[in-house]
């Protein structure tokens, strides 16, 4: 696996990465701390869409229209307890988008050197 080095905004305030784990349909999904906007409790979805041949959920929030995405890539059609909302950004590029959440999981710290974070960071840098 090739190492995915954090931002120095990131990495230069800390020797750990913080991740936040949450769940759906009984598989973990871990999300550094960094990347995660916001965590809403009993969301509600605007709408269901049809986007690259999967159903995703639209939800209004503030004044952004954010796609709430299945983490295990299937289709989306049923609420959920929680969606984390998470931002990434690619150059000058920021998105904020969601995954559905069943619970929340407890939140853990890694040494920046450990050999999961690249893994959990990638998606989100």
């Amino acid at each position: 696996m090739h190492a995915v080095p954090l931002p120095n905004s990131v990495s230069s305030l800390t020797d750990r990465l913080h991740v936040l784990e949450f769940h759906w349909h009984g598989v973990g999904l871990q999300i550094p701390k960094f990347a995660l906007y916001a965590c809403v409790p009993n969301p509600t979805f605007t709408c269901f869409v049809q986007r690259h041949h999967r159903q995703i959920a639209i939800m209004e929030f503030g004044r952004y229209t954010l796609p709430i995405l299945d983490p295990l890539e299937d289709d989306l059609d049923d609420q959920a307890n929680f969606v984390a909302i998470v931002s990434v950004a690619r150059g000058n590029r920021f998105g904020l988008y969601g995954f559905p959440a069943d619970n929340q999981g407890q939140s853990f710290t890694l040494p920046l050197d450990h050999e999961s974070v690249p893994r959990i960071v990638e998606y989100f840098i």
